[in-house]
């Protein structure tokens, strides 16, 4: 079977509080697989998913030793959400096993001197400084305030992706000469908002950076109207803020949410041509499958996984990571070469 098919372990939360994540990430990466077994697989090797539901990083830890020690399987990815990814990361590493991280955008993923770790979505600094440029170059311009005079204020869920964001925003603030009037971190599981939704209300922001996953950034939204606490302007930092489902939940309160994440449909003419097929095939089967379009994180694991499959293995001789190392750190995308139109470039650390 070995011969005939490639095994690779594939560790989503398909249960637990980042489902959402999990199952649409997930969603995205089947699609990739099922297209390219279509086009006749990889070298004539039809890809094989073994998937394991990690709700937590303790079942990720546990999941990846089993697919690894029990399953053999020599490649992994995943892993939705960054505690899962940090989780997953250091086990494989532990082993010598090759780890695509499709999704887990926490800084700490590539900063642990890993070897086999391959991060290939944005690390969290990125939407870090995508939320103070947009601050910077578009409100103060909707606000018709001088950056010096806006009260910005910084919101943050205390795990692994929140911190990173946080951690990017706070810099980058202060490299930027941008004084923060509020930042504090809370509970990501916490089943009361007031205080937090109170403590904002005393400051009272322009504007608010809030960094969620979506159970807190609902009952966030929902305490906020309760107690008629506004802004004039919302920055939500991916997860909880850019999942189609938000809408479901708190109904016309998305209206005028900003979206500090990677666009969930890229402009064609942004793509390359050969792209924009791919593109097309992939949002029309994800349409099929979950009824909507996918969210920017879906996207990204769909690109993720077709550079995998198109770039990474059709040139390795056997699934060793030491070989898929070498070869990752050799790829050399442009823009506009992935449907959420990115590129692939790794640095050697």
């Amino acid at each position: 079977q070995g011969q005939e098919t490639i095994r690779i372990g594939v560790l989503e939360p398909m249960t637990g509080p980042a489902n959402k994540n999990g199952i649409e990430n997930y969603t995205a990466m089947e699609i990739a697989r099922d297209m390219i077994n279509e086009r006749g697989g990889i070298n004539g090797k039809k890809v094989e998913y073994l998937l394991a539901d990690v709700p937590n990083p303790t079942a990720a830890i546990s999941e990846t030793e089993r697919l690894i020690t029990k399953d053999g399987v020599k490649i992994t990815m995943g892993s939705g959400i960054s505690p899962l990814a940090i989780a997953v990361s250091q086990t494989t590493e532990r082993h010598g096993v090759f780890h695509w991280e499709t999704a887990g955008a926490a800084d700490i993923i590539t900063k642990r001197g890993f070897k086999y770790t391959f991060q290939v979505g944005p690390a969290g600094y990125r939407y870090a400084q995508a939320a103070i440029d947009f601050t910077m170059d578009d409100l103060t311009k909707r606000l018709n305030k001088p950056i010096e005079n806006l009260r910005i204020a910084l919101l943050w869920e205390n795990r692994a992706f929140g911190k990173s964001v946080g951690d990017g925003i706070r810099d980058y603030a202060k490299e930027k000469n941008i004084k923060l009037i509020y930042d504090e971190g809370y509970d990501q599981f916490a089943t009361d908002m007031t205080p937090i939704v109170q403590k904002l209300k005393d400051v009272k922001p322009d504007v608010l950076i809030a960094i969620s996953f979506p159970n807190d950034a609902i009952l966030f939204q929902r305490k906020a109207k309760e107690l008629d606490f506004y802004v004039s302007a919302l920055i939500g930092v991916s997860a909880g803020y850019s999942n189609p489902d938000l809408r479901g939940s708190i109904g016309d309160m998305v209206d005028g949410i900003f979206v500090s994440d990677f666009a969930a449909k890229v402009n064609p003419k942004a793509l390359m041509p050969e792209t924009v097929k791919i593109a097309e095939e992939f949002f029309k089967r994800y349409d099929a499958k979950l009824h909507r379009p996918p969210a920017g994180h879906a996207s990204s694991s769909f690109s993720a996984t077709w550079a995998l499959f198109t770039e990474v293995l059709p040139k390795a001789k056997s699934l060793d990571a030491p070989e898929l190392r070498e070869i990752a750190l050799k790829l050399d995308l442009p823009n506009g070469a992935l449907v959420n139109g990115s590129g692939i470039k790794f640095t050697n650390n």
